[in-house]
């Protein structure tokens, strides 16, 4: 996705996005070992879903988010969302992990449209879009008020039915 030499530029993006959306605290970078080695200069990262090869070099590499406490990082960072065919499976998985006012950000080369549109209908909040070169760097804030107030009237609906007479 992203060459050697236009990694700094992404950076710069991303390190904006995160500094416009105050997040601090421990951040995840998925798939893609460059960006994680140079973001890891200034703040603490986990790599996710490295190759076996780029996963040596960064020994505190992790294999998948699945094993990251929900709602414990401030923030994902991954790349290739605006052409992945599961993007809202990704997106749900990311936010998952990402605490409640949290940034995720995504990196695309091109597709400005369809970067924008996947972060609105994901959920995400505050979106906000850069350009680092041909890379799109789309961010946005994390809710997780929608998914606990559905989570709250989907007992409540279950509850009522358990409740009337048959």
């Amino acid at each position: 996705m992203l060459d050697g030499l236009f990694v700094t530029p992404a950076v710069t993006a991303i390190t904006e996005a995160l500094a416009a959306t105050k997040a601090t605290g421990v951040v995840a970078v998925v798939g893609h070992a460059k960006l994680a080695a140079a973001l890891a200069a200034a703040r603490e990262v986990v790599p996710v879903a490295l190759s076996a090869r780029a996963a040596r070099k960064l020994p505190s590499a992790i294999p998948a988010l699945t094993s990251v406490e929900p709602s414990s990082l401030a923030a994902v960072i991954g790349v290739d969302l605006a052409t992945d065919a599961d993007w809202e499976v990704t997106i749900r998985g990311w936010a998952r992990v990402v605490r409640d006012g949290g940034t995720i950000v995504f990196v695309d080369r091109g597709h400005v449209h369809e970067a924008s549109r996947r972060a609105l209908c994901g959920g995400l909040t505050e979106i906000e879009q850069r350009h680092a070169g041909r890379a799109v760097i789309t961010s946005g804030l994390v809710s997780h008020l929608g998914t606990s107030l559905q989570e709250e009237a989907s007992r409540t609906v279950s509850g009522s039915r358990a409740q009337r007479p048959g």
